[in-house]
Formats: C-alpha cells, structure tokens, sequence
C-alpha cells in the first residue's frame, strides 16, 4: 500500500485498469489450477441437484427432480446454472457426468479466471493499483474462493456477474448503462436469489440520489426478476401434483431440495423439524444470533475459515492452554478483521459511493434470516470482491491519518501496523491453501461404465470414498424399480440410475418406518462422517424394526452401512391431497 491513493471525494482514481498486476494475477489463478484440472467437476451435494436438473432441461422433461419418485418439478433454485449444464449436454450430445464434467471444470475454470480479474478491475476503480492488488489477492487465496470453483455450484459465476454489474454500472456510459446493468442483475438473480439485494441495492443508491426516474425503472426491473420467479414457485405449489405427492414426505418444508427457501427456513431447525416453527420471538432471536455471527464470518471471508486459525493459535501456544481459551483466541482475528471491514464499508458509504455498501448490508440482511450459519463463508464468497474493497479501504484511510502526522516515527508506525495486518493474514491464508491442496486434496477412484475413473476432488474423506465404494457394490445388484434413501441422493441417481430420496428427519422411529413405506424405500444407506449424516434418521428405524430391514453390506470401517427391505416391499401411495 505504497502508493497515493485518490482523494476521498474522488469516486476512482485514474490510470489503466489493465496492468502488469492483473496478468499477475490471472498467472497465479492460473497455476492454482494446474493441480485440479484433471477429472470432472465435483458434482456432490447440491451440484449433483443442478446436473440432474440440466438434464431435465437438455431431454425437454421440464425443470424436474429426475431422481425423484414422480420427477418432480423443482422450485428452490433459480434456473440458470441447470441452463448452463443442459448447455454443455446438448452441445457435447451425452448427459454422461464423466464428460460432461471434464468440460464443465474448464468452463467453471475460465470462470474463476475472470472472477479474479473482474475483482481487479473493480478494485482498481476504487483504488490505487497497489491497494487493488493487495485486495485482489486477498480473494484470489480464500480458501472458498478455489473450493467452489471445483464444484458445480453458482457461487463464482454469481461473484463475477455481480463484480461485472458494478463495474459497468460504474464505468458505462449513461445510454449503455442501464440495459446492461438490467440485464446483469437479471442473469445474476437467474444463478442465486439472493441477488435480489443487488438489485435493491441498486434502487436504494437511486432513491438516495433522488434520482426519481431511474429508481422506477430499477424498481421495476427488480420486481419483474422476482415477481417472476415468485410466480413460477406459486404456481408449481398449488399446482395437484405439489398437493399430492408421490411419497408422504417429499413435500415435507424438511426436504430443503424439494421445496422453496421460503418454506424451508421458515422451521426452527430445517433438521430436526420436531422443534417446529418460527414465531416472531425465535425469528427476531435468530436474526440477532445471526447479526452477532457476522464480524466473525465477514473476517473469514476475508481472510481463512476460523478452523485454520484454530488450528494455528494452537501451534503457537503449544498446546500449554485449554481448548476453550484457544477457540476464544482463534475467535478474535476474525472477528478484527470483520469490524475493520464494517468500518471500510462505513467509510464508503460517508464518501457516497453508495452501490457498494448498500450492496453488502443488504446482502447480509438476508443472509441473517436464514438457519445455516456454518454455511456462511460458502454464501459470503461471492461478497469477496466487495468485502476486500471496504477492509483495504478501511486500512488505507486508517494509514493516512498515520502519514498526515508529521513525526517520521509515527508514519513508520503505521506503515508497520498495516504491513503487519496483511502479513498475518495473507500468511494464514497461503497455510491454508497449502493444507487444502495437500491433506485435503483427495484422490478418487471408482468404476464408471466398466473403467475406472481417478483422480482428485477437494474434502474427499473416506467417508465418501466409502459411499462411493458402497453405490458400486449396489449398483449391479439393485433393481431398476428401487429406490434407495441417503444422505446425497442426487448423487446416488447419477452414479446408479436408480430412483434416490433422502431419510425422512423423524425422531420417532414408528413414524419414520411409516413415511419410508409410502415412498417405498427398497434400501436404506447410513452414513457416518460425512456433511450430512443419515445416521440419526436410520439407525434407530433398522434397530426398532430389525424384522423389517437386513444388513447387507457395511463398510469395514463403519462408515457406512446398507439396510435392504426384508421380504415384500409395500405399494406405493401417494399422500393424501393437501389443505389449500
């Protein structure tokens, strides 16, 4: 941060956007992904969802859960991503994950590319060269950052559309402007609906600059974004077939993949439903947990995941202190980091460039309503770019009040306070990388059509090797009409073609024994150590009916453990018709 800046009134500073700096930049995105640019995408989790939907879509089956009882039609995510995969489909003539996947990770691969550069630009709109540098790197070594450009997730391509956004809302000429801008926020809020607070966003900084005209047209343009989607949701949740289900459960506000956002963090705990509802006392409750959460998350995602920095104070205090004491030091770092960029994001809001800040509050807004707090520093990647230009913003304003002093002493002071701030955290941030690419950086090896298929996906523990392992064994030995319940059933139908659900989250066996016999279930999957674990859903069902369920294969580590129904599966039924 050597180098002047612009003056506070200055909305950016002048000087080329394309320097030596951002091919820099680009070189090391480019290295990053030397040692994962082999295999398929990671289509685990909610990346399988979007690869079975784009299938729906490139065999013109509707927007469909094909491994679903019924295929039913899907109202939780936006379209786009499963647009992008029937895309690659069509374009390749074959839904076959292993080569769809391979080109799937090129393109996510030139999207984390212009992710990082987008960052730069922006920044560099913002700030002086260097400064856009160093807030440029601090997002190209989140962890998160490398993490979802290996999965077939809407994070990165959401990020860049939103960078894109603000750049051309901020650089374009007036005449341009706006229909480009519709046109971003709209395919922005296509690929996640939380960007809907980017498009309010963007009303709000017309509202405040009373700028009449151009709020009703971007009022409008929002409204006609999620009007649209909320038309779509509506319509398939009153539609008979929402109604009346093909299995009891698959309707259930639990089954997060199978109804909207909306119904599903509308549960105290979307897993374990016994707890109920939301009132306005436990909504209110969870909005403030959330609210005090954010310094914390916002410091990760500027920085490392606070396991990391767990396990680094831990190093340092060798141990010679409780874990309580280390998980309240490991806490602190970034907590500062997260109030440094608050006050980056105040400082931009005094100087009136207001899109930005008003951007990051409202995104967080939202954030706060939902349940999912472990999942904050996945939601807060996209953020990155704008939450690196509000700490670097803050720790340039806090250095030139240093340098305004006129004793020598001083401005070295603060010189070394701002040089050390950003060596502890690149520093972390470089260890972290180094252990995600090393430890965490598994390989894969499984059969696919007859061959077998390796090579590396990122948090690939036994766990899932053992699933993995697991679907190969059933596969040959299943028949085409069963159906299998466990925890990535999504993943369960691309790998085996057979008919997947999840569990149903019953804390009473009986009732849980019911609601698997109305799908039917033909073979129940527990599973140990992984994300999200069936084991509290099954293990008591297969343990209170031991006359119904048999184990027939199991992981010799007990990792995971497969149930077949004994004797003869019961008809299936179709749940009765829901209340209006």
């Amino acid at each position: 941060m050597a180098d002047a800046k612009a003056s506070p009134t200055s909305p950016r500073p002048q000087g080329r956007l394309f320097d030596a700096r951002l091919l820099a930049l680009l070189a090391l995105a480019i290295l990053s992904w030397l040692p994962r640019h082999a295999g398929p995408i990671d289509l685990r989790w909610d990346g399988a969802v979007y690869y079975v939907l784009g299938t729906s879509l490139a065999e013109g089956r509707g927007y469909k859960l094909l491994n679903e009882p019924g295929e039913i039609d899907a109202d939780q995510y936006p379209p786009l991503l499963p647009a992008v995969v029937a895309a690659h489909q069509m374009a390749l003539g074959t839904d076959d994950p292993q080569v769809v996947g391979r080109w799937l990770r090129l393109t996510f691969f030139v999207v984390f590319c212009l992710f990082i550069g987008a960052t730069y630009v922006l920044l560099r709109a913002h700030l002086s060269a260097n400064d856009a540098l160093v807030g440029s790197l601090l997002c190209l070594f989140l962890i998160h950052t490398h993490l979802l450009s290996d999965f077939c997730f809407p994070e990165i391509p959401f990020g860049l559309l939103t960078v894109l956004f603000v750049v051309c809302h901020e650089r374009m000429q007036r005449k341009l402007r706006a229909g480009i801008t519709s046109a971003l926020g709209v395919v922005a809020f296509a690929l996640r609906t939380v960007g809907v607070a980017l498009l309010a966003a963007w009303t709000a900084e017309s509202l405040v600059k009373r700028r009449y005209r151009d709020a009703l047209f971007r009022a409008a343009v929002t409204l006609l974004a999620l009007l649209g989607w909320q038309a779509y949701v509506s319509s398939v949740e009153s539609s008979q077939a929402y109604r009346r289900p093909a299995y009891e459960y698959q309707r259930a506000d639990y089954m997060f993949y199978n109804v909207s956002y909306a119904r599903n963090i509308r549960l105290l705990d979307p897993f374990i439903p016994e707890k109920g509802y939301l009132s306005l006392v436990t909504g209110v409750r969870r909005v403030g947990h959330n609210v005090l959460r954010m310094p914390g998350a916002v410091g990760e995602s500027t920085s490392t995941v606070e396991g990391y920095w767990f396990e680094r104070v831990k190093q340092l205090t060798l141990g010679r202190i409780p874990g309580r004491a280390v998980g309240w030091l490991s806490s602190l770092p970034p907590v500062c980091i997260g109030l440094l960029t608050f006050t980056g994001v105040a400082l931009l809001l005094a100087r009136r460039q207001l899109l930005i800040p008003l951007y990051i509050l409202l995104y967080l807004a939202v954030l706060c309503l939902t349940p999912w707090p472990a999942q904050f520093p996945r939601y807060l990647t996209p953020l990155a770019p704008f939450l690196a230009l509000s700490f670097v913003t803050c720790l340039r304003a806090f250095k030139d009040r240093f340098d305004a002093s006129a004793s020598r002493r001083t401005r070295a002071l603060g010189a070394a306070l701002v040089a050390g701030v950003l060596a502890v955290i690149f520093a972390q941030q470089l260890l972290s990388l180094a252990r995600i690419y090393t430890a965490e950086h598994q390989r894969v090896a499984y059969d696919s059509g007859g061959r077998t298929v390796s090579y590396r996906l990122f948090f690939y523990r036994d766990s899932y090797q053992a699933l993995d392992e697991a679907l190969d064994w059933l596969k040959p030995r299943a028949k085409p009409e069963d159906v299998v319940a466990n925890s990535m059933p999504h993943w369960t139908y691309l790998r085996t073609g057979l008919m997947a659900v999840m569990p149903p989250f019953e804390a009473d066996p009986a009732e849980a024994q019911r609601l698997i016999d109305t799908v039917p279930v033909e073979y129940l999957i527990l599973e140990r150590g992984q994300a999200f674990d069936t084991e509290p859903f099954i293990l008591p069902v297969v343990q209170s009916f031991p006359d119904l369920w048999r184990e027939v294969y199991a992981e010799p580590e007990g990792r995971l453990v497969i149930y077949q129904r004994v004797g003869a599966r019961p008809a299936a039924r179709r749940a009765p018709a829901a209340r209006p």
